[in-house]
């Protein structure tokens, strides 16, 4: 039996778990446990710490860190998916627009047409750029587990492709509504959970989903916390790099069983990589700040 004829089998068959729309009601029964919270107090204060350093730059070093986050925050967001650092830093080099750059052109703005070709520029450039020129899914082919001396382990299978179109207006739905922005970090981390959850691309799902997270951190750093950033101030794939095991294995947890507690484990996990971000970056801005131009 063929590998696709195996998954389509596991499929009819409900024998593994197979993720669907519910996760996104799962949301209306989503509280934040005490521990939860009060981590997430914690974060907030180094972030506006961290924001207040940014603009202590003269505005001209602003705009270089702001702009040299992101290049590098778009070659760390590949070379976590395994793709080669050199090659991924020579296509950018080219002056290829990147992910980022073009879903900027909107001012944080997300609509259906920009996200599917967002994902497609995520793609360029990289060993999965053959699936470059595919709006979404259109198959059930694809399974998330690993192979085990030939045989195919599944562990979940992701949405039918037959509800990826409205999965999508689902998570744009949630991704433009005020629910949870108060608590901008957890909005943005929703977001990224249900993207990679979710799998509605061929590959780069999990590439994508931390872009978006990062795009509304910009966009509820602005909003909420009354700044005026251009370019989002702050990515984080970096520190997910040394924690690629536990990273998969919560976003297992999520497809899988998506009640509170593994929604505040996901949480937490993410405040973490926050925290180990901004301990990084604040270093180099007050190096950065040194630097005579």
């Amino acid at each position: 039996m063929s590998n696709s004829a195996y998954i389509q089998e596991l499929r009819a068959s409900k024998s593994v778990p197979i993720v669907n729309l519910e996760i996104f009601d799962s949301l209306k029964k989503l509280k934040f446990h005490d521990t939860t919270l009060n981590h997430y107090i914690d974060t907030i204060e180094m972030y506006k710490e961290y924001l207040n350093k940014v603009l202590e730059l003269p505005d001209v070093k602003q705009d270089i860190y702001l702009k040299t986050i992101e290049m590098m925050e778009s070659i760390d967001n590949q070379v976590l998916e395994n793709e080669d650092e050199f090659l991924i830093n020579l296509y950018m080099r080219m002056g290829k627009e990147s992910a980022y750059e073009y879903l900027l052109k909107d001012n944080f703005k997300l609509t259906k047409e920009n996200f599917i070709e967002g994902h497609k520029k995520l793609l360029l450039g990289t060993s999965s750029e053959k699936f470059a020129d595919k709006d979404f899914r259109t198959d059930n082919d694809i399974y998330v587990g690993y192979i085990d001396k030939g045989q195919v382990i599944v562990e979940y299978l992701p949405i039918s492709y037959t509800l990826i179109e409205e999965a999508i207006e689902r998570l744009l739905d949630f991704y433009h509504c005020d629910m949870f922005d108060e608590y901008l970090f957890f909005k943005a981390q929703i977001i990224h959970g249900l993207v990679v959850v979710l799998q509605m691309f061929h590959d780069g799902n999990s590439r994508y989903g931390r872009i978006l997270q990062n795009l509304k951190v910009g966009e509820l750093t602005n909003k909420i916390l009354e700044y005026s950033f251009i370019w989002p101030p702050f990515y984080s794939t970096k520190a997910y790099i040394p924690f690629r095991y536990d990273y998969r294995m919560l976003i297992k947890e999520l497809a899988i069983n998506p009640p509170i507690d593994q929604w505040n484990k996901w949480f937490n996990f993410n405040l973490n990589r926050v925290e180990d971000t901004m301990y990084l970056m604040e270093d180099k801005i007050k190096k950065f700040s040194k630097i005579n131009l």
